[in-house]
């Protein structure tokens, strides 16, 4: 018997998936996220190799028009494909949490998990140990329902996902403190 084959969705769908996500649960909207996307877009990618026709100029009215509809096109399907130097401008112009949560399926798909860069600096670290706090109280709140009844089987399928994105979520800002003590420990060693 052959295996059945398992497709991932396209990558441009989980993305417009957390976009429409944003528009759905807070009040940003299509023209809003088009112009801090198009702001994004054309601070990370060089002009020669532009290929989204992103504006912003003098006339904010016309610039929401034209960015809102270039959104729109790509989100209702009329233009196909997902251009490759807009993916990072798209996805870090998620607000949080759908942009951690749109990393994490993203890596997911190559079998990864998202890790954030060390900061230099104090403030980092107080922000990494609040969100280490926090992401383990969300795994304890994910998890609570399905060790209940003292064990984790069939029943508790309703929970899974949340729990393995809650799970992920912990791993990977353990992992963020991780590395913020490896940073140090050259000027450790150096003293």
């Amino acid at each position: 018997m052959k295996p059945v084959p398992h497709f991932l969705p396209p990558l441009q769908n989980v993305i417009y998936g957390y976009t429409r996500r944003v528009f759905d649960e807070t009040a940003m909207n299509a023209q809003s996220f088009a112009m801090s996307l198009a702001d994004k877009y054309l601070a990370l990618t060089a002009p020669d190799v532009r290929t989204v026709p992103f504006r912003l100029g003098d006339d904010l009215a016309a610039d929401m028009r034209n960015n809102a509809q270039i959104l729109r096109r790509y989100m209702d399907g009329t233009v196909k494909v997902l251009p490759a130097d807009l993916i990072d401008a798209w996805v870090l112009s998620l607000p949080e949490p759908f942009r951690a949560e749109c990393e994490r399926d993203l890596s997911r798909r190559r079998g990864l998990l998202p890790v954030r860069m060390v900061v230099a600096g104090g403030a980092s670290r107080a922000v990494g140990l609040a969100e280490l706090a926090s992401e383990f109280g969300q795994l304890l709140e994910a998890i609570a329902p399905a060790l209940a009844d003292g064990r984790v089987d069939v029943a508790d399928l309703p929970f899974a996902r949340r729990i393995l994105d809650e799970s992920d979520d912990l791993i990977s800002a353990v992992l963020a403190v991780r590395r913020q003590v490896q940073a140090i420990l050259p000027e450790i060693s150096a003293t």
